[in-house]
């Protein structure tokens, strides 16, 4: 995917699979071609590069080389080579929120997986993940490692981070969840990492996941994402999409639809 002069190219990092139940009012009916033959939602573990100004920055970090079933990670590392850069030429890593499928390749064996990289996510997670009286399991050891390097910078506000990447506070899925958009003159293509899980839910704010910790805030988060993208037609892909494959927010008829 090319964004005028900015590169961005799907790096993934594995595969899972979700019950139809993780979204409770998504019309499956409608959606059944999304499904397999048990009634699961095939995902990926999606991560992006955005080459821009001579950067390399990584959106997400993947589940890293273990398996959860039905959830395999390990491969962020190959895709990465065949996106021509190497841990070390990453230079800036945007989590989108500190859930453990987004942040498993950013410590290995008890060391930065990306040795220059500055890692950066939503002040307001800290909150949720670290802050809180019970520590998130997986977060709080990876946010052990990386806080002496210095090299987490917080973000507390929307921002722009590299020339043609700036992100949006889009809170609902956790507390502090971040968006990335690209902009390019007039072409613009959000990262939406899991402010929206599935492709069908882009067709109705209201389809909540059963993982958003705020499904009033993250309805609210996503009719705002939705009603931005429509005015100019901007491309969207999101962490979990089956091929993360880019896509518009089209309205016809009084209703959205997602058209590849």
């Amino acid at each position: 995917m090319k964004i005028g002069d900015i590169e961005i190219l799907p790096a993934n990092d594995g595969e899972g699979k979700l019950p139809s139940g993780y979204m409770p009012s998504l019309d499956w009916d409608k959606h059944a071609a999304l499904l397999d033959s048990e009634g699961n939602f095939p995902i990926a573990l999606g991560c992006f590069v955005i080459k821009t100004a001579g950067q390399n920055i990584l959106v997400d970090a993947g589940l890293g080389p273990v398996t959860f079933p039905p959830f395999r990670g390990g491969d962020l590392p190959s895709n990465l080579a065949a996106a021509g850069v190497t841990p070390d030429e990453i230079d800036m890593v945007l989590i989108t929120h500190l859930h453990v499928d987004h942040i498993g390749w950013l410590v290995q064996e008890e060391k930065p997986f990306f040795p220059k990289a500055t890692i950066r996510f939503g002040e307001k997670d800290l909150d949720q993940f670290i802050r809180a009286e019970n520590p998130d399991v997986f977060a709080k050891p990876v946010i052990d490692v990386l806080d002496p390097t210095g090299r987490i910078e917080t973000v507390a506000g929307d921002d722009s981070v590299a020339p043609g990447v700036n992100v949006l506070q889009t809170p609902g899925h956790t507390l502090g969840h971040i968006s990335v958009v690209v902009s390019s003159g007039e072409e613009r293509a959000f990262l939406l990492g899991d402010a929206v899980g599935c492709p069908a839910q882009l067709e109705n704010a209201e389809w909540a996941a059963m993982s958003d910790i705020d499904q009033a805030l993250s309805s609210r988060t996503r009719e705002a994402l939705y009603k931005e993208m429509e005015q100019d037609g901007s491309v969207a892909v999101a962490s979990h999409f089956p091929d993360l494959e880019f896509g518009r927010v089209l309205r016809a008829n009084g209703k959205r639809y997602f058209s590849v």
